[in-house]
């Protein structure tokens, strides 16, 4: 299994971002909708703020494995022997 790279974190990062400014511009009646057009939009019974939650969410978990991207490049093999 491959892993994810910091590239693809940053351009989730930036898509979760984008959807999430446009959902808090929608009523729930607009939100229903257009759905299907969001990277969650397989979920067939979510709501507006459940999506704004599920996003918020992913923004993090993907924060945190920027972070750990990033320590684990600062790691340099058989530095600390």
């Amino acid at each position: 299994m491959s892993e994810v790279t910091r590239s693809q974190l940053i351009e989730m990062n930036k898509l979760h971002r984008k959807e999430l400014r446009q959902i808090e511009k929608m009523s729930e009646r607009q939100f229903q909708a257009f759905k299907k057009n969001f990277s969650f939009g397989m979920l067939e019974n979510i709501t507006k703020a459940e999506a704004h939650s599920l996003l918020m969410s992913m923004l993090t978990v993907n924060l945190k494995l920027q972070s750990a991207k990033e320590s684990e490049k600062e790691e340099v093999p058989g530095e600390n022997q």
